[in-house]
């Protein structure tokens, strides 16, 4: 839906039109032609109203690209874990050692260490 500076400061509107009996012709203007209205309480902008037609589908287009984007990181995951598939692994406990510390002084350290 494309707007335009006029059709958007024509479509912001103060909180207390819908007090003053404007509300009848706002809500009609959004549910016969797909209008939007930027709701302004203190002259900030504070909700927007859409038709039913247009938050059902901006919804669907959220769950689709979230479930894109759920199925691009498992495909970049199973790349990464191709490319290791060959490498060498080794133990926590190797590694703990090649960084210079022991499992003695981790033991004693999580004893100081407070989980939230």
């Amino acid at each position: 839906m494309g707007v335009t500076l006029l059709d958007l400061t024509e479509r912001l509107v103060p909180i207390s039109d819908f007090s003053q009996g404007k509300a009848g012709k706002i809500f009609n203007d959004v549910a016969e032609n797909n209008h939007e209205y930027i709701i302004l309480k203190n002259n900030q902008p504070t909700a927007v109203l859409v038709s039913v037609k247009e938050y059902r589908d901006t919804q669907e287009k959220i769950l689709k690209l979230e479930r894109l984007m759920e199925r691009i990181e498992n495909i970049r995951l199973m790349k990464l874990a191709e490319s290791r598939e060959n490498s060498p692994a080794s133990s926590f406990e190797t590694f703990i050692n090649e960084e210079g510390f022991c499992m003695e002084e981790l033991e004693e350290l999580s004893g100081s260490v407070e989980i939230e």
